[in-house]
C-alpha cells in the first residue's frame, strides 16, 4: 500500500515518560491505514528496543532502526527518513502528545505546503523566519532536491534553520500551520499557541 505520511520519531532514552505516551495518542488520534510510523532510536539503554519489538507486532506499518550508540538529534532523524516510504514526512520530537482532537486532525492542519510547522522564529543569522522542527511536515520531494538535515550541530543547534533557508532558496513554500492540540515540553515562546500548547513539567 502507498503511505501518505511517514510519521518520524527519534528517541533517546525515556521510553515510558515520553514514547510511550507520544506512540499511544497517535494511535488514538490517527488513523493509521496509509500511515508509516518510523521510530528512529539511538543509544537507548531503557526498555525501548523491547518496546519497538512489541509495536512491530502491534502496529501496522511501522518501521524501526536501533543504534546502541547516541546519535544526536540530525542523525537520528536523518536514519528515520532514509526508511520512509511517505509522500510527505512528518518530523515529530518524541516529547510531544497529541491531545482531543477527530482523527486525523492535526495531519490535515499540517498539509498545506512544501515545508510546514507550527512554531516559528526570526534569525538573525539568514535574517528570514524559520520552522522550529518539533513537529513539521516535509515533502519528500523537498529532502530529494536539498538533502536531509546537517548533522554537523549539536542537538538543538541550527539544523531546522539551515533546512528552511536552503529549502526557501529551491523554491519550496514555508507554511506556519493553524492551531491543533498537542502537548510539549519545549518551552513556548510564540504567544498565539499559549492557550494550546502546553509545556510538560
Amino acid at each position: 500500500m502507498e503511505m501518505k505520511y511517514s510519521i518520524v520519531i527519534p528517541t533517546y532514552n525515556n521510553c515510558e515518560k515520553y514514547l510511550k505516551p507520544c506512540i499511544d495518542s497517535i494511535v488514538k488520534y490517527t488513523e493509521m491505514t496509509n500511515i508509516q510510523l518510523v521510530i528512529s532510536a539511538n543509544g537507548c539503554t531503557d526498555n525501548t528496543e523491547a518496546y519497538l519489538n512489541y509495536l512491530a507486532t502491534a502496529i501496522p506499518n511501522l518501521s524501526y532502526t536501533f543504534s546502541k550508540e547516541p546519535l544526536g538529534f540530525a542523525k537520528a532523524v536523518n536514519d528515520g527518513i532514509e526508511i520512509a516510504d511517505g509522500e510527505k514526512i512528518v518530523l515529530l520530537n518524541n516529547d510531544t502528545i497529541l491531545l482531543d482532537q477527530p482523527k486525523n486532525r492535526w495531519l490535515e492542519w499540517l498539509d498545506q505546503g512544501d515545508v510546514n510547522y507550527v512554531l516559528e522564529q526570526y534569525s538573525p543569522i539568514t535574517q528570514r523566519k524559520f520552522g522550529i522542527f518539533f513537529i513539521a511536515m516535509i515533502k519528500k520531494e523537498v529532502f530529494n532536491k536539498i538533502g536531509f538535515l546537517n548533522e554537523d550541530y549539536e542537538t538543538g543547534g541550527c539544523e531546522d534553520i539551515e533546512f528552511c533557508y536552503l529549502a526557501q532558496n529551491a523554491g519550496f513554500s514555508l507554511i506556519k500551520s493553524a492551531t491543533f492540540s498537542l502537548r510539549s515540553r519545549i518551552p513556548l515562546m510564540v504567544d498565539s499557541y499559549s492557550a494550546i500548547l502546553v509545556t510538560l513539567s
